[in-house]
């Protein structure tokens, strides 16, 4: 089932309905690319300053992919402003990934295999091994907040976890039904620049 933002963490709330009326072209235009985008297995970067405005979008896509049989997983980066185990972060989202797409845990041993020496790795290879095989359709992986990568004492962590996601899509079949997006306000140049990630892997989306 598709989990929208406010569902797994409860702290954002997307623009009202009522009030989107002068954003609506922006909305209709946005929505449309990036719905795109999922479908022809794109990853995408939505910039956007005003956070409802993006939440609504958020919202919106999710129903429509819902909609075309789409599974997806939502983390929220602003734990990443107080997480300094990268080992714990991993773990956590881990579960989160596992409870969004209803699929069984890793267990003990096989994490200690997998994971122990390079969690960000175990997490890759648990999408490989145990969630993209079963589920067997499209899975989408949203990441908001982008912005704490810019300040996030495991912001490297996190971007090391994104090059081995592209890694895994160029190199493993099972991988070509996974794409990510994620949220920010800061621009796509400024928040993967310096190296950080390749920016061409990720299409930027102006809301």
């Amino acid at each position: 089932m598709m989990r929208i933002q406010r569902e797994t963490n409860g702290r954002r709330q997307a623009m009202p309905r009522s009030q989107t009326g002068p954003f609506l072209n922006r909305l209709i235009e946005a929505k449309a690319q990036l719905v795109t985008a999922v479908l022809s297995g794109k990853s995408s970067y939505v910039q956007g300053e005003d956070a409802p405005l993006r939440y609504r979008l958020l919202t919106d896509t999710a129903l429509r992919l819902a909609e075309l049989n789409q599974t997806a997983a939502y983390f929220d980066l602003s734990d990443l402003g107080y997480q300094y185990d990268q080992a714990k972060w991993m773990h956590n989202c881990t579960r989160l990934l596992a409870i969004q797409l209803n699929v069984p845990l890793p267990s003990t041993d096989w994490w200690a295999t997998y994971g122990a020496e390079d969690p960000a790795a175990g997490f890759v290879q648990y999408l490989g091994q145990k969630v993209l095989p079963q589920l067997n359709q499209s899975i989408l992986l949203s990441f908001d907040e982008a912005d704490q990568l810019l300040k996030a004492p495991l912001a490297a962590d996190f971007w090391r976890l994104l090059t081995q996601i592209e890694a895994a899509r160029l190199q493993q079949p099972a991988f070509e039904n996974l794409t990510v997006v994620m949220w920010g306000k800061s621009s796509w140049e400024k928040l993967a620049g310096d190296g950080r990630f390749p920016a061409e892997a990720l299409k930027p989306i102006i809301l």
